[in-house]
């Protein structure tokens, strides 16, 4: 490409000048379209200004970059070189003596700007605003550091991330351990007699050359310089000791400081769990937000009035026509399609005439879609049609007599919806009420059942809280011992020093051989963990010019946290050293990626999380995750027993499911009216990150983002999960950022995402009835089977695996089956059911997990994605 561009923080020592040029960690990326023309995005943050600087080589080396304006006049950039020498291309325009820096069009104004590389290259930077501090950018980075250090020592298996989980506690004790075995040696050290020149006594002088020479300028002084015997503790040993001490307050800093946010994110989490809790009990009215059910409202009407709007556009004589009432059904599956219909002006209520079992109406093209749309919506939708229509018999599969009508011409629809009618009377009801409804018994208990689960879940939080303020008390009080032992050492005037000394003390002196192991027992743990002195010295260089990248990164680690310490699962052991390469290195951007595996024992099921995977068009999106579940109630034994796919629905395979969750992190302080919705098209149509049936989310760290709301719950202003009809979940944004105000709060809008693409890999549970023998029975048709045999699901609260026992198994009202699954750890419930109109499976998670749409004054009552249908 010849072209590279980084963030640089420039020190300016005069014109041209610079004193001091700070390179950011990751290079910006840039794309290349069809005609050669390079795209670059840049950042305009607001108390903090990095300038965009190019690297030329190869053919464009020789090239002096300049910013073509809208009158076609050039302004050429200016080079400037770094310590090394090296040269960076950067926009300025001018010189300000008061402030003594240079000036940039970027740092005042965003847009495009088109940059000429030569006669025949053009890079077009898109410069966009970001209200953005060093602070907030300083908190991404630290709050990324202190997750990635904490996941890094938490428990091998089980439920990682832990406070007070295995390597946590070994960690603490080890560095404990060193610390005593360390501040023993100080108290005795090893000495070393050594020769100096100091001023002694005639009584007590031993001459050398300094001597004479004072003697010779002071004759008959009392004191004169002479040799002299002196103890020092600057030794090989304590040299290298006192560099074991630095490296341990070091590691035992960090993970304080790790521990300490760990700590505070779980006492949040507690808070607002306990806060949930005291709103829920509390409610005796349920406040019905008027924007929601305006806009579903709205949603009804526009379904209506598109029938109501339609015409074929063919012109018939009036007499050729005639008025048809009737009532429209679910969709008939048989030959020749269409939908069942019932007259409303003579039909039986089953819908079939007289001498008919069955009545099959088929609209012209395209107003079947409409009509099939709406009566997902309303089941008791009627229509009063002035058409014509062809009227003949025929014969379905199983031998019923059926009658088609088939419309070959439609003047005029006029629908009548008995729901948008009900919602009506009700919207006027609210307005008298002041948008308010009293709770049903049912609600209540609803209401109650959450209220409890919360108060469970904080619970469990205030317990690992308590144990990561015990940690990183007991990690505080280690870096204080530690600091007072190098300080200690420096007093005493000893050096630095990372060389083993070649002496035998540390083999035939207990105490310091004690030190030795306990420092042994320390990088042992460091290496288990991959978090050594090593990587976070790694970790301390990367700085905050480019927070587009580093949002990324931190998008990263959140998603590891989500799998790790919400949904249990148990990553591949060197996952630290990829992350922090990744996350350090300072090559081309996309130059690589990764993948890191996650695995989880009960139930059997694998996570692949893919870093900036290579698709079949060559496009690289940020994340990819997929999750593998086992196919049959025995254990896995090899691969061939996992499914990267669904499990075959009792309805068929449906379009609407996918195959993996891609997530790309955009980086915004602020979106404009439309700019989020056309990122995300530009994503799903453009560069097709779906093409492989996976979904299609944007990550930003945006709050209130969402400019039509369509959900009434929690997370409607700043999330799209993409529950609206007929997009079925298949691509939306999540708002997901750190704000050390909530202490991580909209994490939860990640885990609702994942918990979105995980439920969907379930497999159905298996039931069975005992017969008399106590032998189990299949179940069959119609029958409630009695026990659960076989389950592969968990918690998507805690993430604690379902029990044969926390599942029951129902019938809806067409007789199909569904599922109850209460967690018996923190008591989360949710039920798993098929929509009645299409089949779709729908998963009802209460009121803060839920991802479907609800409505508006009942939020109990979801929406199927697929089909508009809702119950």
């Amino acid at each position: 490409m010849g072209v590279s561009a980084h963030y640089l923080d420039i020190d300016w020592d005069s014109p041209g000048i610079a004193r001091r040029i700070e390179v950011s960690t990751y290079p910006i990326e840039i794309d290349t379209a069809n005609d050669g023309t390079m795209h670059a995005e840049v950042s305009i943050f607001r108390n903090f200004a990095p300038w965009v600087g190019l690297q030329l080589s190869g053919q464009l080396a020789n090239v002096e970059p300049a910013t073509v304006d809208a009158d076609g006049e050039r302004h050429p950039w200016l080079p400037v070189l770094d310590e090394h020498g090296a040269v960076w291309w950067i926009p300025a325009t001018g010189w300000s003596k008061p402030s003594s820096r240079h000036l940039s069009e970027m740092h005042r104004s965003f847009g495009t700007f088109s940059v000429e590389l030569g006669p025949s290259r053009n890079l077009v930077i898109d410069a966009v605003a970001n209200e953005l501090d060093r602070a907030h950018a300083q908190e991404y980075l630290d709050d990324f550091q202190d997750e990635l250090v904490w996941l890094a020592i938490g428990k091998p298996t089980g439920a990682l991330g832990e406070a007070g989980s295995d390597y946590s506690r070994d960690l603490v004790d080890a560095l404990r351990e060193f610390a005593y075995a360390a501040g023993r040696i100080l108290e005795h050290p090893a000495l070393e007699i050594r020769e100096v020149t100091a001023l002694v006594h005639q009584s007590r002088l031993r001459p050398n050359a300094e001597t004479f020479r004072a003697v010779l300028r002071r004759p008959g002084a009392h004191l004169y310089p002479g040799r002299s015997a002196q103890e020092s503790a600057d030794v090989p040993e304590n040299r290298y000791l006192r560099g074991l001490v630095q490296h341990c307050r070091r590691v035992a800093q960090s993970i304080a400081r790790s521990s300490s946010r760990h700590h505070g994110h779980l006492a949040a989490r507690s808070a607002r769990e306990k806060a949930r809790a005291a709103d829920l009990l509390a409610t005796a009215r349920i406040e019905v937000d008027q924007e929601i059910f305006d806009n579903q409202l709205a949603d009804i009407r526009r379904h209506m009035d598109a029938i109501a709007n339609w015409a074929d556009g063919s012109v018939l004589s009036r007499s050729t026509e005639r008025e048809y009432r009737f009532s429209v059904g679910k969709k008939y599956e048989g030959k020749g399609g269409g939908l069942f219909y019932r007259n409303l002006d003579g039909d039986s209520p089953n819908g079939a005439g007289e001498h008919f079992q069955v009545s099959v109406v088929q609209f012209p093209e395209g107003l079947h879609e409409l009509v099939r749309e709406a009566q997902g919506i309303d089941k008791d939708l009627t229509l009063a049609l002035v058409g014509k229509a062809s009227v003949r018999p025929f014969t379905t599969a199983n031998g019923k007599a059926g009658r088609r009508a088939t419309f070959t011409n439609v003047s005029a629809v006029q629908p009548r919806s008995p729901v948008l009618e009900r919602r009506v009377a009700t919207r006027l009801r609210y307005e008298r009420e002041g948008w308010h409804r009293a709770i049903s018994s049912k609600e209540r208990q609803e209401y109650s059942s959450e209220a409890n689960t919360a108060l469970i879940r904080a619970s469990q939080f205030d317990v690992r809280a308590q144990e990561g303020a015990i940690a990183s008390a007991a990690l505080d009080a280690i870096e204080s011992a530690l600091g007072h032992q190098d300080a200690s050492w420096d007093r005493l005037g000893v050096s630095v020093s990372s060389s083993f000394p070649m002496g035998m003390r540390f083999v035939q002196n207990p105490i310091y051989a004690g030190a030795l192991a306990a420092f042994h027992k320390v990088m042992v743990l460091e290496q288990s963990t991959g978090i050594g002195e090593d990587t976070l010295e790694k970790l301390g260089r990367i700085n905050v010019l480019h927070a587009s990248a580093l949002y990324e990164r931190w998008c990263l680690i959140k998603i590891a946290a989500v799998l790790m310490q919400d949904f249990s699962f148990v990553p591949q052991p060197d996952w630290v050293e990829h992350v922090v390469t990744f996350s350090t290195q300072a090559c081309q951007p996309r130059a690589t990626g990764f993948t890191i595996e996650f695995t989880r024992q009960h139930p059997s099921m694998a996570a692949q999380l893919d870093v900036e995977p290579v698709l079949a068009n060559g496009r690289r999106p940020d994340f990819r995750l997929r999750f593998k579940v086992s196919t049959s109630a025995g254990n896995l034994k090899a691969k061939d027993d996992l499914a990267w796919d669904y499990r075959p629905s009792i309805f068929g395979n449906f379009v609407g499911q996918h195959s993996g969750l891609v997530m790309d992190a955009k980086f915004r302080t602020r979106w404009k009216h439309g700019e989020l919705a056309d990122m995300l098209t530009l994503l799903v149509d453009a560069k097709d990150y779906g093409q492989d049936g996976d979904r299609v989310f944007i990550l930003h760290p945006v709050k209130g983002a969402v400019d039509h709301r369509t959900s009434p719950l929690v997370w409607s202003r700043d999330c799209d999960y993409g529950q609206d009809h007929p997009t079925g979940h298949a691509h939306g944004s999540i708002q997901l950022g750190a704000d050390p105000v909530s202490a991580g709060a909209s994490t939860i809008n990640l885990r609702r995402l994942i918990a979105l693409e995980l439920q969907g890999v379930f497999p159905e549970p298996e039931f069975v009835r005992i017969n008399a023998e106590g032998a189990g029975q299949g179940n069959q048709w119609g029958e409630k089977p009695d026990v659960c045999r076989y389950n592969a699901s968990l918690c998507i609260a805690c993430g604690k695996a379902h029990d044969i026992t926390d599942v029951t198994q129902g019938r809806t009202e067409r007789g199909n089956a569904k599922w109850f699954y209460r967690c018996s750890d923190c008591g989360t419930t949710s039920m798993r059911t098929p929509c009645f109109g299409c089949g779709t499976e729908l998963h009802k998670n209460g009121l803060q997990l839920t991802y479907h749409l609800t409505i508006a004054d009942h939020v109990a009552n979801v929406v199927c994605p697929d089909c508009g249908a809702n119950f």
